[in-house]
């Protein structure tokens, strides 16, 4: 099976539409780590456009924020204020569609969650230890993460030993003597330094996962952030990839 991987959209749908274009033809379902919505101008249109696709989701901690599930006191005041915007936006059935997200969903041959086994919603995986504390949890060969906005790809062999490698574009996944842990970067809100929308494809059959960037008219979010009376910190943000 191919999988379009994706997390924190962040409301960024002109984001969400580079990387489906991008991707066309190259998967056959999407896994959706969390954070849809907060920070962006687009939350209904993210997942109205979510929703006609054949896609497992889970949901981070902006999403459980937006329909009242995570305290507002918990983010810092740039992206309350997005999300006590977002939260006046979001129609029924977004809502309905972020209520009915688990925080882990377990299939075969992998696990998706948005921040950590630790705690699905606000945890973080940063580092080796962090990532060798997560696979004592883990119980299938991969498991797939957001959160940090950051790209990683962690195993951890039969020895036990985890090891961080390097992001290359194409890496070979052995699903049979380790496991791995595989953090595609933000879609929506980038923070590597480069602002284009980030994304990744995992092939299950031949065991391959890709990293992959596609640009997207970023001056174009900016200027509906602007008229939706965001915080001028995100959009600013948002062409510097931090």
């Amino acid at each position: 099976m191919r999988y379009l991987v994706i997390s924190d959209i962040h409301a960024n749908f002109p984001a969400l539409t580079a990387v489906l274009e991008d991707s066309a033809g190259e998967w056959d379902r999407i896994l959706c780590l969390g954070d849809i919505v907060g920070y962006g101008p687009f939350p209904n249109e993210c997942i109205r456009e979510l929703s006609r696709l054949p896609v497992r989701a889970v949901p981070g901690n902006h999403d459980w924020a937006s329909i009242g599930r995570l305290d507002l006191n918990y983010f810092n005041e740039h992206a309350r204020a997005a999300l006590a915007w977002t939260r006046e936006q979001l129609d029924p059935d977004s809502r309905e569609f972020l209520s009915r997200l688990k925080p882990v969903v377990m299939e075969d041959i992998f696990t998706l969650f948005h921040g950590a086994l630790t705690g699905p919603i606000t945890h973080y995986i940063l580092d080796s230890l962090d990532a060798e504390e997560n696979f004592s949890l883990l119980r299938t060969p991969l498991g797939l993460f957001g959160h940090s906005h950051l790209r990683f790809f962690f195993s951890c062999g039969t020895d036990g030993r985890v090891v961080q490698h390097s992001l290359t574009e194409r890496s070979n996944l052995d699903l049979l003597h380790r496991q791995n842990l595989l953090n595609p970067g933000s879609t929506g809100q980038p923070r590597e330094g480069d602002p284009r929308a980030a994304y990744g494809l995992l092939d299950t059959e031949e065991g391959l996962w890709f990293f992959r960037r596609v640009e997207y008219d970023i001056p174009a979010v900016q200027q509906y952030m602007k008229e939706s009376h965001l915080p001028d910190y995100l959009i600013r943000r948002l062409a510097e990839g931090r």
